[in-house]
């Protein structure tokens, strides 16, 4: 192999809330997901692994220029997984600097890399996976190549993107709070809440002129979390998921509260649904303590939007699929 590949970076976890990302990655490469097998099945090694081909190629540039691409010449910089995933920043990196064959056929030698599918973001349910090639250190340019993939009929999703998912949440919980109280460089002042009609509802002053400080409260604990967070993903070999670019709409101190109630709602539902996916029970403890603080903070916020905290005695949980949507919302379009 040739002495431009260096190191490959060790195995990393995937964010799930898309970002701007993407865009910075053309889709130019020709890949071959598990060519060693017909149709693109992937039956990972013992290790949990899967190979990817990355074949030599050329295409035409931005600028009408023929640009070749040869693998044996390019850094190892590489991210693998699904193309939305990939999107967001994320995506598992090879495991060392793979090999050198024609897979092909055309003369040229390309490179196969070994990526661990723990981490990948596949459920078992995609039909294409994708490569990404970073042309520098800040892995926001490249290439990208995507390919025809068959998962395994007992696919799951890992613990790593469990936990990525949960992070993400707590990344927009915790940007919300920050942006949203002038504590932490955001909008409203103690003087604006205090004076607001939510704070004044409370006829006691000790409930008035500390909802403000209530807030900061909520803010600091989605701060822990994402730390808690951060560090069991690393712990675990992971890469954790960095936090996106959001907007949020609101003008009124009133429409913020409306928002954080909406958030913390989905929140709640949102870690319902994820703890039962965790196959490490060591996971679940904390993963919970984490649901039941969340659920102290959608109550108080139920409380400052005046509606019952807890009308219900059971809550619904709610599933990935239903809780990304939401939360895209709120991530800042290109």
């Amino acid at each position: 192999m040739k002495a431009a590949i260096g190191t490959a970076a060790t195995a990393a976890a995937i964010p799930v809330v898309s970002t701007t990302a993407a865009a910075h990655f053309p889709e130019e490469l020709a890949i071959d997901i598990a060519p060693e097998r017909e149709g693109n099945r992937v039956e990972p090694d013992e290790n949990g692994r899967v190979s990817v081909a990355v074949r030599y190629t050329e295409f035409t540039g931005e600028n009408g220029e023929t640009v070749v691409f040869d693998p044996t010449d390019r850094a190892v910089r590489y991210r693998f997984g699904t193309h939305e995933i990939l999107g967001n920043g994320g995506g598992v990196r090879p495991v060392g600097d793979g090999n050198l064959r024609d897979v092909d056929g055309d003369g040229n030698d390309d490179l196969v890399l070994q990526f661990p599918l723990d981490g990948a973001g596949f459920t078992g349910e995609e039909s294409t996976g994708t490569l990404f090639w970073e042309q520098d250190d800040s892995g926001e340019h490249g290439y990208a190549g995507t390919d025809d993939i068959a998962l395994p009929d007992d696919m799951a999703i890992s613990d790593i993107d469990v936990l990525n998912y949960a992070l993400t949440l707590e990344h927009l919980e915790h940007a919300f709070y920050r942006e949203g109280l002038a504590s932490s460089g955001g909008t409203f002042s103690e003087h604006d809440v205090e004076r607001s009609a939510i704070a004044r509802y409370f006829d006691r002053p000790t409930l008035r002129f500390s909802t403000y400080q209530q807030l900061e409260d909520i803010r600091d604990h989605e701060k822990a979390h994402v730390e808690k967070l951060t560090q069991t993903i690393t712990d675990l070999g992971g890469n954790p998921v960095e936090e996106a670019d959001y907007e949020f709409d609101y003008d009124t101190f009133e429409e913020f509260v409306a928002v954080a109630a909406r958030l913390e709602d989905v929140g709640v539902s949102a870690y319902a649904g994820a703890a039962p996916l965790l196959s490490d029970p060591d996971l679940v403890p904390p993963a919970l303590s984490i649901h039941s603080v969340e659920a102290r903070h959608a109550s108080y916020l139920d409380t400052l939007n005046r509606r019952r905290a807890a009308p219900d005695a059971f809550d619904s949980a709610r599933s990935m699929e239903q809780v990304l949507p939401i939360a895209k919302e709120f991530v800042a379009s290109e």
